[in-house]
């Protein structure tokens, strides 16, 4: 993929940065902006990196789950739950074998039809692509080598980052990838039997994050496992791509039911990950946990709130000011989700208490940032990790946010978000305003677009009003989610020129061919499609903004770096 004439100059970064916000000037965006003085490069400072960053990824997330829920391997040697022959805890081979029929994964629906499926899996999986919108697949997903059903731009179930996937992703500008391990307990009890993979939080993001850095280094021709900023600029200086290991689970450690006066656990746990490599990590998921309140915006999610937190969650009014109007409601008593609740050791009655109501306004979570939740942040950036406040409640977000200005402005992140007042947002507690993106600008953290279902043309102009509240070039990266049971970006629904010449080729894999006109992005490579339709778009300056963000990562931890030492106990 060719560069775009500013960024394959040699002009200074403080030019870059320049010539960038008046072109999105010149476009009549981003006025804050326009108003903002550009400092000059401090002496001594690295030439500026150039590539795009995925804020947000789950490559591992197949092990997750307890290993039922995204079906397919990643590569050739990566471990596979089972495989469609129903062979158990295999390596893979080949392509065919870690991508085959999905069958032996997800249930088939009889005895005869697969005879290591689960009917209940089979049902609990068409009950979720139902949820979320995704078209049901008759028959089994047969997958390698024509993919006739997947990956598909509107799939959630199966593997969307096979290593050739990411590979193409590398070789048209990726420069950084935040690898996430991902479980929720509930789902991998439900999905998941006797024999599967682990279903707690602890064990499941320790099996991911091994198998990533197993992953990496069968792959060290392109990619590298980045522990630090220095390690991160030399990865990227010399053409990798530079990953980074992170975590995005609901009890940390297990802690479901830690206290204040289990600080010596939490700190202790959180020297095991650093050692362990992670550096990038969610204080709070889906549920509420010991150190904060979530965000309300999945009813079901409280059901497995209740289970593994021990509560439903306080429901209350949001302010008018905020902009919520995403309200909870109920589900109800269901004869299908009664049959997964006995299943999960869950009364089949039991049901949320009432929200209330609350004339023009939506619900939030009333679950603040807990004494043990400040202790807990304040220790990640002792270790100078990146701290991701998405996932977390109105309240616990603004006790974070308030936590990193006092403590030195340490930088945080929003890795994979949407902006609350977009068309196709929510409109929940989860989404981010243009001030709380001020506030993480401001503290020189970075904001993770999300992607899942949009269009380019949408996508842009979201980013395009997110610049006005972080102005700086690379500020805004890309937050993809793919293999995090989100869909990927929809086919464009214009008629513009086709996008694929000599220099920028189709994506393939074995018998399958993929347009991105016709596609979309059904797997992790074809962001790079995505990307160039952003280019050829009407912000197309946009493009060149998310060309900066790896050196603005970059730039972020050595933030973090400088910041930890002065981080109070």
């Amino acid at each position: 993929m060719s560069k775009s004439p500013y960024l394959a100059s040699r002009r200074p970064r403080s030019e870059h940065i320049h010539i960038a916000r008046r072109t999105l000037c010149g476009f009549g965006l981003a006025l804050a902006a326009c108003e903002l003085p550009t400092d000059p490069p401090a002496p001594g400072t690295l030439p500026a990196l150039t590539g795009w960053v995925d804020l947000h990824a789950h490559p591992m997330s197949y092990l997750g789950f307890g290993g039922k829920a995204i079906a397919g391997g990643v590569d050739v040697g990566s471990p596979l739950p089972v495989d469609a022959a129903c062979n158990h805890h295999v390596t893979a081979r080949s392509m065919e074998q870690a991508l085959g029929n999905d069958k032996a994964v997800h249930g088939g629906s009889g005895l005869f039809d697969n005879p290591c499926g689960d009917i209940l899996r089979n049902q609990i999986v068409n009950g979720m692509e139902a949820m979320l919108g995704v078209p049901p697949k008759p028959g089994g997903a047969h997958g390698a080598s024509d993919f006739a059903l997947w990956p598909a731009w509107n799939d959630v179930l199966h593997q969307k980052m096979w290593i050739d996937w990411v590979r193409r992703a590398w070789q048209n500008g990726q420069r950084v990838m935040v690898a996430l391990a991902v479980n929720n307990k509930t789902l991998a009890d439900a999905f998941s039997g006797p024999g599967d993979g682990p279903d707690d939080d602890a064990a499941s993001a320790d099996l991911q994050t091994d198998e990533m850095k197993q992953l990496v280094s069968r792959h060290a021709d392109f990619m590298e496992v980045a522990y630090g900023p220095d390690d991160l600029y030399r990865i990227i200086a010399s053409g990798k791509l530079a990953v980074v290991l992170g975590m995005e689970i609901d009890h940390i450690g297990n802690l479901a039911a830690a206290s204040t006066g289990d600080e010596p656990a939490v700190q202790a746990e959180i020297d095991r990950l650093f050692n362990n490599g992670i550096r990038y990590i969610f204080p709070v998921h889906v549920l509420d946990n010991p150190f904060g309140g979530t965000a309300i915006y999945q009813t079901l999610f409280d059901l497995s709130n209740n289970r593994e937190s021990g509560h439903f969650w306080d429901v209350g009014c949001s302010e008018p000011s905020d902009g919520i109007r995403f309200v909870y409601t109920p589900e109800g008593f269901d004869a299908g989700l009664a049959v997964i609740k006995v299943k999960l050791g869950i009364d089949p009655f039991r049901e949320p208490p009432t929200p209330p109501s609350c004339g023009g306004s939506g619900h939030v979570n009333t679950r603040g940032l807990s004494p043990l939740g400040a202790f807990a942040i304040k220790e990640m950036m002792r270790h100078g990790m990146f701290v991701d406040i998405d996932h977390m409640s109105q309240a616990t977000v603004n006790g974070a946010l308030e936590l990193a200005e006092a403590a030195s402005h340490y930088p945080l992140m929003s890795g994979h978000n949407a902006l609350r007042d977009a068309a196709g947002s929510l409109h929940s507690e989860n989404d981010r305003t243009l001030q709380q993106l001020q506030r993480i600008a401001a503290l020189h953290g970075m904001f993770g677009l999300g992607m899942a279902g949009s269009s380019a043309p949408s996508w842009e102009a979201d980013y395009s009003r997110a610049v006005t509240a972080m102005p700086d070039p690379g500020a805004i990266a890309l937050g993809s989610d793919l293999n995090g049971m989100v869909k990927g970006a929809m086919p464009p629904h214009d008629s513009s020129p086709m996008i694929y010449d000599t220099s920028f080729t189709r994506s393939s894999l074995g018998t399958r061919v993929w347009d991105y006109h016709v596609d979309g992005v059904a797997h992790y490579g074809m962001l790079a499609d995505f990307l160039q339709d952003v280019r050829r778009g009407p912000y197309h300056t946009v493009y060149d903004f998310v060309n900066h963000s790896a050196d603005y990562f970059y730039r972020t931890w050595q933030r973090c770096e400088a910041r930890k030492v002065s981080i109070p106990r």
